[in-house]
Order: structure tokens, then C-alpha cells, then sequence
């Protein structure tokens, strides 16, 4: 077989992404929370620190154990969903029903006592998973949590383009950045699926949007529409806000951030005011709906409003209640959703399909929106290809007018420090660079290696858990690597390969783990199959992310063995190797 390391990390780094966003849309479909969670705080350490990642599967509560660590909905945090993950100190009874005290490993108090506001003790409606275990310690995601809290707090702001009267940080304008989204997107896509012909990614790319053989303007339009829809698609499905509402016929509901209150029969209450503005630089058109079983009670002042940048307005919202309404508590969130893309279409369309559907609104105007953005950078991409295809003729001339020049330059362009920094920066690479794909190897030495160099670190992971799991891939990618060159692998794509092996055992191990969690709970279909697609997408990301690191340790004790012996017998240098 043959091994083109850095196309197949980038298809499976893809192929994750699409899982975790396809698990995401399962879970909202499923009314679930999404099943991972970055860790915020310094509570659970040392088993979790600061920025890890945490994957965990719904469970029941028959399911969790003391010691195990499960993530739970706090009921001290009212008005935002706070999730806390920590580890379970005991199993009580409560109230006849089974209960959980649970304890961050460094704090000094449980949390439902201490100086802290206490929660009550975890029940099964505050319950909504636990961690996969691996003795004491739970699978996470070490060194992940950093760049994704920096992420998830950019893209908190992203996703409100709308406040309630309070002011938004700068990064919330960074979802009205232009086109130049779609565009990065759509060049990564390129550098993945590019045609491998021994030319440079900057050459390809070059053929590819540029070049005399382009890729047509009907396939460059579609992966400009494909990409659109997915960002819009994903700002959509986080981009609202939601209040939660209540009122009673004949009795007192609930609290609520609207609440109606107790009503009776013909009668109109007064109008509540929702008080709406728009921070952004740019215009944005938004809709306003409700949900749950309130929803056929409440009228609208503005159904579907446009805001200019900086203004304000308050919507109105009533609840009426006609006769022959049954008696009882009525609650259900308010919605609002905005975009500065919708303002692409008219608002009597938008309007249009607000009366078909609310909802089907939310999903159909980033469509159409894509539609409309996609024709409109296909167009100027077009405009700039046919400028860039006039720059470069007139650079091919220029640099045949200047080659007497060059070659007289030439001696000082060694000195220029920014030419002698990439040419270092591309001998770092060197070890991952060359023509790993024209090699043809078997993969029967590459498997014993990374069976040998999993087994020899097998008790470690046992012992330790996920704690060290990075620390015991790079070592299990190190002896297997060593063990490759022993047992005659001369290819760095074979020794490389053995070390994809090992993750993949290592990953392996822990997707048979998660799905044994997942697939002993008692939920519905729905819930287990969004969670293993989710968990796939998580363990494929890992895979992808620690291939290089691991490629890499599994290549050095080859090179240094070989490198010596090369200074022992210079005969090793006439033997086939690329080590």
C-alpha cells in the first residue's frame, strides 16, 4: 500500500468535523445536550485540568456509581443551563428516590455544602451523563481545551447577534466578517481534495482557482454554496435568544422571565415588553416566536422586525386566553432569532414564510441566504480570477526581464533572514516531507510493530487511565517505532504507518469503551445514535490531532539508529532507506 500521511489526516480531520456537527443537529433533534464539555475551572484537578475536553454519554441513574464522574445540570444558576462535571462521593436516598452527592476533586466541600451557594443532591432530572471511566480517571481530551474555550467563547458571541440591552464584546462582530469565510473554507477543501500530480499546494491551488485548468464555474459554485450553508446553518442553530414564559388559567404558574400570571377566560393581559437591540455594525432581520404549549395564546406586536445598526425597540408580547381554553399551567420559551444575511431578502418574503411556518422560517432563510451569497462571491471570484490570470502572464514576462538582475542579487539573498528562517523552518519538516505516497510497503511488519509497541505500554494504561494517554501514545508510537526499524522496516512510511496503527488501536479502545456506556443506557434511539456519532467525530479528532506528534516519535528512533550506524559502516549508505 501506499501513505499520503498529510491527505489523510486532513480527511479524517474532516470526516470528524462533519460527525460533530451531524451529532450536534441529532442532539438538538433529540432535545439533548450536546455531550462534551470543555472544563472551565481548576475543581477537578488532577484528574481534569483547566481547558481539557471532556466527551461523557447520557445515563440513567441506576447507571452511576460512587467514583464515577458525572456531568449534571446545575439548579443554582437559574435562568442559564451550567453544566457541572464532577465526581460522585455517594449514593443516597432522597425523598424514597435515589440521589448523588458529588465533589470537585480539589475542592475542600461537597457541593451541596460549603461556603458556596449548595446545590441540592443530583437527581435524575439534574443528571444528563457521566464520564467514560477508565478506572478512576475519565477519558478527556488533553490539550484541546485551550484553543476550544478561546473558540466557544468567540463563538458564544458570534451566536447573539442580538442582546438584551447589554453591550457585546468586539469578537461578536467577527460573524458579519464577509466573505472571506467561505472562501478559507472552500480553499482548505481544495488543499484537501486537490489531485495529487508532485506539484506544491501553492501550485495546485493556483491550477485549481487560476490556472488554465480551473476547476469549472459550476463546481466552484457549488462548494462556495456547500460551505455557506454549513456556516449559516450552524450561526442559525445557535444564533437566539431564548426567555422562558408561563402562565395559568385558574392557576398560578410558574416563574418565568415573562410570566403572564394567572389569567382567566376573554381575559387580554397587558403587553409585555422585550426589549431588542442591535449592537452590530450592520443591519440585521430577525423573527420572534414561541414554543410549548403557551405558543397558541401569545400575539405579537412584531412577528418579524428589522433593526438598524445601534437601534432599539421594545416588542410587545400578549397573552389572550378565548373561551373554552382548558384550566392549567401553560409555559414555553420565546424565541428570537436574527441575521445581518437575512437582510438579503425582502422582508415581505421573510414575512411569507413566517405565515407557513416559524420555524421552517429559521431553517429556509439561511438557504436562501447561501443561495444569494454563494452567487455573489462566485462572481467575485471570477472577477478576480480573470485579473490574477493577467497578473501572472505579465509576471512570467517580468521575471524572464529581470533573470540578468537576479543573478546578480543573488549573493545577498542568502543573507536576508527571512528566507534563511523558511528555509529552516522547511528542514524542521523534513522528516514529514518527501514522497511518502510512491512508496510501496506491506503493512504486515508496520501491524507487529504497533501491536508490540501498544502491548508494551498496555499496563500503563491500565494503571493510569486516559490521565497520561498522550504521554503513553507517544511512548507506545516510540517503541513501536524502534521495533519497525528492528525488525527491518526501512521506509518512513512504513514506520510512520505503524505509528497511525497504534492510535488507531488506542482509539479503538476507547470508541469500544464509549459505545459499551452509550448502548447500556435506556433511552430512546435517537439518544445513543446522536451520542455515538458525536463520540466517533470526538475520537476521530484525536486520532487526526495526535498522528504528527505521533508520526514523529515513531521516526526518531529509526533515524538515530540509523544515522549511527551510518557513521559506524559508510556500507549503510548504499542500502535503500529514506530514513
Amino acid at each position: 500500500m501506499r501513505l499520503n500521511l498529510k491527505k489523510f489526516i486532513g480527511n479524517v480531520l474532516f470526516a470528524s468535523v462533519l460527525l460533530l456537527m451531524v451529532g450536534r443537529f441529532l442532539s438538538i433533534i433529540a432535545g439533548t445536550p450536546f455531550p462534551m464539555s470543555v472544563v472551565a475551572s481548576h475543581s477537578m484537578e488532577p484528574a481534569l485540568l483547566k481547558g481539557d475536553v471532556l466527551p461523557w454519554v447520557p445515563c440513567n441513574m441506576e447507571e452511576v456509581h460512587e467514583g464515577d464522574v458525572v456531568v449534571y445540570k446545575s439548579a443554582s444558576s437559574w435562568g442559564k443551563e451550567v453544566f457541572i462535571a464532577h465526581r460522585v462521593v455517594s449514593v443516597i436516598s432522597s425523598n424514597g428516590k435515589t440521589a448523588l452527592i458529588t465533589k470537585g476533586d480539589s475542592n475542600n466541600y461537597t457541593d451541596q455544602s460549603g461556603p458556596h451557594i449548595p446545590e441540592p443532591p443530583v437527581n435524575s432530572e439534574m443528571l444528563k451523563g457521566k464520564a467514560i471511566m477508565l478506572g478512576k480517571q475519565p477519558l478527556k481530551l488533553p490539550f484541546a481545551g485551550y484553543p476550544w474555550l478561546i473558540i466557544q467563547g468567540a463563538f458564544t458571541e458570534l451566536s447573539k447577534p442580538m442582546s438584551w440591552g447589554k453591550p457585546q464584546s468586539d469578537a461578536h462582530y467577527i460573524i458579519f466578517a464577509p466573505a472571506a469565510i467561505s472562501l478559507s473554507i472552500l480553499v482548505a477543501g481544495i488543499v484537501i481534495w486537490a489531485p495529487e500530480n508532485g506539484k506544491s499546494l501553492k501550485d495546485k491551488l493556483r491550477e485549481q482557482i487560476f490556472g488554465p485548468e480551473r476547476i469549472s464555474p459550476k463546481r466552484i459554485f457549488s462548494y462556495i454554496l456547500l460551505f455557506y450553508l454549513i456556516f449559516l446553518m450552524i450561526a442559525s442553530s445557535f444564533s437566539y435568544d431564548r426567555l422562558s414564559s408561563s402562565m395559568g388559567i385558574e392557576k398560578a404558574p410558574p416563574k418565568s422571565a415573562i410570566s403572564f400570571g394567572n389569567m382567566s377566560y376573554g381575559e387580554q393581559s397587558f403587553p409585555k415588553s422585550v426589549n431588542i437591540v442591535n449592537p452590530s455594525l450592520f443591519s440585521v432581520r430577525g423573527v420572534v416566536f414561541a414554543s410549548g404549549n403557551i405558543s397558541s395564546f401569545l400575539e405579537y406586536k412584531n412577528k418579524v422586525f428589522t433593526l438598524k445598526s445601534g437601534e432599539k425597540f421594545s416588542g410587545n408580547i400578549t397573552a389572550y386566553i378565548p373561551s373554552g381554553a382548558e384550566p392549567g399551567i401553560y409555559t414555553g420559551n420565546i424565541y428570537i432569532y436574527s441575521s445581518p444575511y437575512w437582510m438579503l431578502m425582502p422582508s415581505s418574503f421573510v414575512s411569507f414564510l413566517y405565515s407557513w411556518s416559524p420555524r421552517g422560517t429559521v431553517i429556509l432563510l439561511p438557504i436562501f441566504s447561501a443561495l444569494i451569497m454563494a452567487a455573489i462571491t462566485s462572481i467575485v471570484l471570477f472577477a478576480i480570477s480573470f485579473v490574477v490570470e493577467r497578473y501572472l502572464l505579465e509576471k512570467r514576462y517580468l521575471s524572464w526581464a529581470m533573470l540578468p538582475v537576479h543573478v546578480k542579487l543573488h549573493p545577498f539573498y542568502s543573507k536576508i533572514p527571512s528566507l534563511n528562517a523558511r528555509k529552516k523552518f522547511v528542514d524542521m519538516l523534513r522528516w514529514m516531507n518527501g514522497e511518502l505516497h510512491w512508496i510501496d510497503f506491506g503493512i504486515k511488519r508496520p501491524l507487529i510493530s504497533s501491536i508490540i509497541g501498544f502491548a508494551a505500554v498496555a499496563p500503563l494504561l491500565y494503571m493510569h487511565g486516559s490521565r497520561n494517554f498522550v504521554y503513553l501514545l507517544l511512548l507506545a508510537s516510540f517503541i513501536g517505532g524502534a521495533v519497525a526499524y528492528a525488525i527491518g522496516c526501512r521506509w518512513r512510511a512504513e514506520i510512520m504507518f505503524s505509528a497511525l496503527l497504534t492510535n488507531a488501536i488506542f482509539s479503538l479502545i476507547f470508541a469500544g469503551m464509549a459505545f459499551s456506556y452509550i448502548f447500556r443506557t435506556n433511552h430512546s434511539l435517537l439518544v445513543p445514535f446522536s451520542s455515538s456519532i458525536t463520540i466517533t467525530g470526538i475520537i476521530m479528532f484525536i486520532f487526526a490531532i495526535m498522528a504528527v506528534p505521533a508520526c514523529l516519535f515513531s521516526w526518531l528512533p529509526g533515524y538515530a539508529i540509523h544515522s549511527l550506524r551510518e557513521k559506524l559502516d559508510y556500507r549503510i549508505l548504499l542500502k535503500r532507506c529514506d530514513i
